[in-house]
């Protein structure tokens, strides 16, 4: 399997030292997969017996409200979301944690990266959490320590956030977590059944961030 590094080379311009120490810093991440632990959850690599749980999350219609996706209707499809997370981790183009509580191990959420940009040093979170668990504080435990990894172990220099812009809530989480409204981008994305949708796009720079 051909590696980030060699991978990005691959792409037609050959990069500096700048942009090989860059690539180095992301792809160290992924030569282990970095579980986490918080004061309540601890943030794993997910497996193919998590698809019941996966399922019970992401089958929830309140969960999937405002997901780029259909509501799950069966058991498969959250087993074939675990594969298609873990293929975009083996081949170094996302990581996807698996949210558990740190006392009894239930899963009640995922959250992760997507579109990281080595030469930009930029990458997307995207992350749900079970209804059940909802007004708990446990996304703003478990975002804060991705996004601490992010700044100090991947050498980011921004995280960014797409969401609906009736979705207040994740507005409000973002936010708190010290994310900045950037504006609307209008018919951004093609959601399927849903349509072309309207996307508020949020960041938190560096710079800006608690580390």
């Amino acid at each position: 399997m051909l590696d980030f590094f060699q991978s990005v080379l691959s792409l037609g311009t050959l990069p500096d030292a700048d942009l090989s120490r860059r690539v180095m810093s992301i792809d160290s991440i992924f030569q282990s997969f970095p579980q986490l632990e918080t004061k309540r959850l601890v943030l794993r690599r997910l497996q193919g017996t998590d698809s019941d749980a996966l399922y019970s999350i992401l089958g929830d219609e309140e969960v999937t409200r405002y997901y780029d996706d259909a509501t799950f209707i069966q058991v498969s499809q959250a087993n074939e979301q675990i594969e298609a997370w873990e293929n975009g981790f083996l081949h170094r183009r996302c990581i996807r944690w698996g949210i558990t509580l740190k006392e009894n191990g239930v899963l009640t959420g995922t959250c992760g990266y997507y579109g990281i940009h080595p030469w930009h040093m930029r990458a997307s979170i995207g992350y749900e959490l079970g209804h059940p668990y909802w007004r708990l504080g446990l996304m703003t435990e478990a975002l804060n320590a991705i996004i601490d990894l992010g700044f100090k172990d991947m050498n980011l220099n921004r995280v960014d956030a797409l969401v609906m812009p009736d979705n207040i809530a994740s507005i409000r989480l973002l936010e708190k977590i010290g994310f900045k409204n950037e504006g609307l981008l209008r018919g951004y994305e093609n959601w399927g059944s849903k349509g072309f949708t309207d996307l508020y796009i949020l960041s938190l720079l560096r710079s800006h961030a608690h580390l």
